[in-house]
Formats: C-alpha cells, sequence, structure tokens
C-alpha cells in the first residue's frame, strides 16, 4: 500500500510558494487551542495561520467590526488546523508512507523554479522568515500529504448521469437565459474644462460646451450619410476610438443606464441623437441586434457537468471528514 500512496502523492505534487510559510512568533507564553486525539494545536500554531488575514483586516475594519472579524478568523483557522490534523493523523493510522526523497525533489523543484537553483538564497530566505528547513520540510509534508488524502478519499471516477444534467438544465432555466443583445458602435467626446462664449440664433451671448458643438457637427455628417466607424476614428474619445468605435454584442445591464435606454430603442443601421454623461457626449449606432433566447442545453452540458461533478466530490470529502470527526477526540478552548 505504501509504493500506492507514494505514487499517488508524487502524482498531485504542487509548487509550494515560500509566502505560504507563516514567520515565526518570538517566543512567548502558549496555550492549549485545541486537542484532536493526542495532538495539541496551541495558540500559537493558530497565530501563525492567521496573522496575515488579521493584517488585512485592521487595515479594512475597527472597532467592534474589527473583534467580530478577527474572532470569525481565528475559529476558522482552528478548524482547518483541527481538520489538518485529523486527515495527516488518518494517513498514519492506514500506515502510508511518503519517503524523505519525494519532499526532497519537491523542495528542490522549488528551489529551481522560484530561485533559479540557488539554495543560498532559498535558504536565507528562510532565515529571514524564522523558518528552519527542517520546519519547511516538515510544513511541505503534511501540504503534500493533505492534499494526497483529499484526492485519495473523493474518486476521481464520480459519474453524473445524463438525467442529472438535463433536471438541473430544467430547474436552473433562469441561468442560461440570454438577454437582448446589440451590436453597438459609439463616438464619444469628453466634456471641456472651460465653456466658450457664442453669439445663438436670437444675437443672444450664451456659455456653450465646443466638445458638445463639435458632437453636433458630427451627429450632422452620421445623418448625412457619412460612415460611422469612420468618423469614430477620426473624433471619438472613447477606447474603441481605433476600432471605429466597436463596442461588440452588449446587453442593457452592460451598460450605463443612459445609453442603454437610448441604445435598445434602435433598430439595425439607426444611430441616436447626442446623450449626455457625466463626463462627456456620446452618439451610438445599432450594427445588428439578437433577441432574448435560451441557450440550448448542448451548448452548456459540459459546464453543467463539470459544476455537479465538483458538487458531488465537494460532498464526498465533506462526508469522508465527517466520519473522521466521528472517530476522533476533538476538544476546543476557545
Amino acid at each position: 500500500m505504501g509504493h500506492v500512496i507514494k505514487k499517488l502523492m508524487v502524482g498531485v505534487l504542487a509548487v509550494s510558494s515560500l509566502a505560504s510559510v507563516p514567520k515565526l512568533a518570538a517566543q512567548a507564553v502558549d496555550g492549549v487551542a485545541a486537542v484532536v486525539n493526542d495532538k495539541v494545536i496551541t495558540f500559537s500554531e493558530v497565530r501563525k495561520e492567521v496573522d496575515p488575514i488579521e493584517q488585512q483586516y485592521r487595515q479594512l475594519y475597527s472597532g467592534l467590526d474589527l473583534v467580530e472579524k478577527v474572532k470569525e478568523a481565528r475559529l476558522a483557522t482552528l478548524k482547518s488546523l483541527i481538520e489538518r490534523q485529523l486527515i495527516i493523523q488518518d494517513f498514519n493510522t492506514q500506515g502510508f508512507f511518503l519517503p524523505d526523497n519525494v519532499i526532497d525533489d519537491q523542495m528542490n523543484k522549488i528551489i529551481k523554479d522560484q530561485f533559479g537553483g540557488d539554495r543560498t538564497t532559498f535558504v536565507k530566505t528562510l532565515q529571514a522568515q524564522g523558518v528552519s528547513i527542517d520546519n519547511y520540510k516538515e510544513n511541505l509534508k503534511n501540504r503534500v500529504i493533505v492534499q494526497a488524502m483529499r484526492q485519495r478519499n473523493v474518486s476521481a471516477a464520480v459519474i453524473v448521469s445524463p438525467y442529472q444534467i438535463e433536471q438541473y438544465y430544467q430547474d436552473n432555466i433562469k441561468q442560461f437565459v440570454q438577454p437582448d443583445q446589440i451590436k453597438l458602435r459609439d463616438i464619444f467626446m469628453r466634456k471641456a474644462l472651460f465653456k466658450e462664449k457664442r453669439k445663438d440664433d436670437n444675437g443672444s451671448e450664451v456659455e456653450v460646451d465646443p466638445q458638445y458643438m463639435q458632437m453636433k457637427d458630427i451627429l450632422a455628417k452620421v445623418e448625412t450619410g457619412s460612415d460611422f466607424a469612420s468618423l469614430a476614428k477620426g473624433y471619438s474619445q472613447g477606447a474603441q476610438a481605433s476600432s471605429g468605435g466597436d463596442l461588440g454584442w452588449v446587453t442593457a445591464s452592460s451598460l450605463r443606464k443612459e445609453l442603454a435606454d437610448a441604445a435598445f430603442k434602435l433598430r439595425p443601421g439607426q444611430n441616436s441623437p447626442i446623450i449626455e454623461t457625466d463626463d462627456g457626449y456620446h452618439i451610438l449606432m445599432v450594427d445588428d441586434v439578437k433577441k432574448s433566447s435560451v441557450i440550448a442545453l448542448a451548448q452548456v452540458r459540459d459546464g453543467i457537468e463539470g459544476a455537479l461533478l465538483q458538487q458531488e466530490r465537494e460532498r464526498l470529502q465533506q462526508e469522508w471528514l465527517d466520519g473522521l470527526r466521528s472517530k476522533a477526540f476533538i476538544k476546543m478552548f476557545f
């Protein structure tokens, strides 16, 4: 059996980032956070794991919100450490064996991939993080064991029947409705920083935005038959100017409301009037229209199957972990 699990583990080895190795905290009075059978998990172990999360929370929250978030993070981390310990103990109980050379090979790969093969730099990086080679190897070994045991106890041969796929499709049909779409082009100009004074048709002096006045000229060219894409390339200040203002296929929800309200009233070949937004002016042109439709099952079958397989693997994994918990003595002091 030993050679079987060895083969399995070699197949699932993943490059482990040194960033995942927590810095060792200064020695201080410690306490027992939990007991898992004969293994003690200390508060310092929990702190090492949760410290990066807590640092992020301290930047995002304060007061009671911070206290609650930190408490949740510590409890979730402790539960994760308990779960990891249960898996490692199951590995040992079943008599599996992971040779040292497997971990050595994995560590050498990390040195090669992340440090250009420079072992000295690798060691110095560990030292800067307060981690010894032995501790790093032990941490790496435990991660490999946990990953391998998870895969071993959740068979890759899980099968989803055609009926399950079809039932999911019918039960979640709203997910597969493709809303109305239009193929849209846009000419955009930003508002000017300063307005200009000009005389209106009545000879009165008024303030106008020169950019708006230019958009009126562009609109006149569009409505007298000038090529919209060419005008967009020549005048638009939008990100898609070089492609003739082509926004591609869009839905109403993907556009700001004032643009969507105007665009989805247009038929292919029609253009909008000038639409003013907070930041500028737009003229839209619809090239084509796709009416709302339901995506055929054949097009989404593979995606549904993948989602159902993942759900089943997660269910089996939870079932396996629940079984480990039911046979273990676990006491939390948190």
